[in-house]
């Protein structure tokens, strides 16, 4: 288990929307094989989560320009000095098939899914607290009282409808993510403050620091400037900003 702990703050709406599909997509690859009915139901709620942001008019083409935009950044870095041109070729390739895909799909992402009848009306009750439980929805405790084979393979077809989303998601967080080193930055009585260079627009800011701290991240801002706030942790009351000086890892993801 690693010892250190990523805060990460999106600076405009397309990349705050990938986080979330991404972190959904992974909620639902974690809970979709487990057997337990409440493990399916974990992935039922990121399955429905996922298609409710699919709901979305704007979803596929911001992703097509993300990717284009992808795609651009890289080919004007091809003849950069020691760049591992076969690594960044099959980056490429994978870029590009994802975006060919992405064209070649009818209709919003997810529209099966979202005009599917039984996913339907588990995701209306859902919006009520406790709103999917057995006397709410007797035709979902039904389903999860089906032998785990059947769930996870409903739960596999209903998903393989979202894997050129999922693939094109990934892909782009994965390049966003790691398009820039950390640096060392410390915040004074823990605070930070920084500008951005608008040339530079930056895409995600993560902020990294050891577990044993004690101390969360509370990162703010847009795309002038952002601020870091390393507050105490304390599970029954507010949280409080440390006065300690705290030395931590800074990467202002730009690509």
């Amino acid at each position: 288990m690693t010892s250190q702990i990523t805060f990460e703050h999106p600076i405009n709406e397309r990349t705050r929307l990938l986080l979330r599909l991404a972190h959904l997509f992974e909620q639902l690859d974690f809970f979709l094989p487990l057997e337990e009915g409440w493990h399916t139901r974990a992935a039922m709620s990121a399955l429905l989560d996922i298609a409710s942001l699919l709901g979305r008019s704007d979803l596929k083409s911001e992703l097509i320009k993300e990717l284009e935009r992808q795609i651009g950044k890289l080919g004007r870095i091809r003849q950069g000095p020691g760049v591992d041109m076969q690594r960044l070729g099959e980056i490429l390739d994978d870029l590009e098939q994802s975006l060919i895909l992405l064209h070649r799909s009818e209709g919003q992402l997810g529209l099966d899914i979202r005009d599917n009848e039984f996913l339907k009306t588990i995701g209306q009750r859902s919006t009520i607290p406790g709103g999917n439980c057995a006397f709410d929805l007797p035709q979902y405790h039904y389903w999860l009282e089906q032998p785990a084979d059947v769930r996870i393979q409903q739960l596999q077809r209903w998903t393989s409808k979202l894997q050129t989303l999922r693939h094109a998601v990934a892909l782009v967080v994965s390049l966003i993510r790691g398009s820039a080193r950390a640096r060392d930055e410390v915040a004074g009585q823990g605070f930070f403050q920084q500008s951005l260079d608008t040339q530079m627009p930056v895409q995600l800011i993560r902020v990294t620091i050891p577990k044993e701290l004690g101390l969360f991240a509370e990162v703010s801002g847009g795309k002038h400037r952002f601020t870091v706030r390393f507050l105490e942790f304390h599970a029954d009351q507010r949280p409080t900003q440390t006065t300690d000086d705290v030395p931590f890892h800074l990467t202002t993801c730009v690509f």
